[in-house]
């Protein structure tokens, strides 16, 4: 696994965002959150936490009205 600093020379383009029943796999850092994987399911996402050991983790569903918001907001994939 790769990781890189926040004030690290590189840029990153968010290309896809998340649909509507995904779940995002969670573990705080402090005062932040760090995203460790972004599952097709609940389901996806309990076994990937099985599969690794994170044990301080929390599971975040992707909801319609983040969704929507995006959309309203003017956030959009590139």
């Amino acid at each position: 696994m790769r990781t890189y600093s926040v004030d690290s020379d590189l840029s990153f383009k968010i290309v896809e965002q998340p649909g509507i029943g995904m779940v995002r796999v969670l573990q705080q850092i402090g005062d932040d959150e760090e995203l460790l994987y972004l599952a097709e399911s609940r389901e996806a996402a309990a076994l990937w936490l099985a599969k690794t050991g994170y044990r301080n983790a929390r599971l975040e569903d992707v909801t319609a009205d983040e969704v929507g918001a995006d959309v309203v907001e003017g956030r959009a994939a590139a």
